[in-house]
């Protein structure tokens, strides 16, 4: 598959992809890197070669999309809604860092999951990877997994956390997606 992932932030997770891209985890390969603004995690994608793309309309978007012939569009960190033009053309995926339907929707997203989590006392939470549709965070899941936070002090601590479990989890349903295609 050909896939364009979607960044608004530092690009961790993306990353991520790309190293395990480089070491063959996965057979599919990131042709396009899209940003909503020049976000930091754009330099990950030019030392691995890959074309980024700075925009936030979503037709001249879908026209990158299609010169680049992408199959499979994944949100790792992207924090615009995505709209119905590119939803109804794409198969998309987004990792969210909560055990959804829990923390999830309007607001919530990066830090603001955490403190949710933090603030409700929870001991456990976790990644998931979901299919987008129109409402957030309301897709089917493809891949979730649980991180134990019982010893997490704050909500960066948690953070931390369940982003190493979603550098592990993001590459594992893209193998996933591979397998059933």
């Amino acid at each position: 598959m050909n896939l364009a992932v979607f960044i608004s932030g530092k690009g961790s997770n993306l990353k991520a992809l790309l190293e395990a891209q480089k070491e063959a985890y996965f057979s599919s390969k990131i042709k396009l890197v899209v940003s909503n603004k020049n976000a930091e995690g754009l330099n990950y994608a030019k030392e691995f070669g890959i074309e980024t793309f700075i925009s936030k309309n979503e037709e001249d978007i879908l026209g990158k999309l299609k010169e680049k012939k992408i199959d499979l569009i994944v949100l790792a960190g992207y924090l615009p809604k995505v709209g119905k033009t590119l939803i109804d053309q794409y198969r998309i995926i987004n990792i969210h860092p909560s055990l959804l339907p829990k923390f999830g929707g309007k607001g919530c997203y990066g830090i603001h999951v955490h403190e949710k989590v933090f603030e409700a006392g929870e001991d456990v939470s976790g990644v998931t990877v979901h299919w987008v549709n129109e409402k957030l965070d309301d897709g089917a899941t493809i891949l979730q997994r649980q991180v134990d936070i019982n010893d997490c002090k704050s909500p960066q601590e948690i953070a931390d956390k369940v982003l190493k479990e979603e550098h592990v989890i993001l590459k594992n349903a893209i193998k996933i997606l591979e397998e059933e295609k």
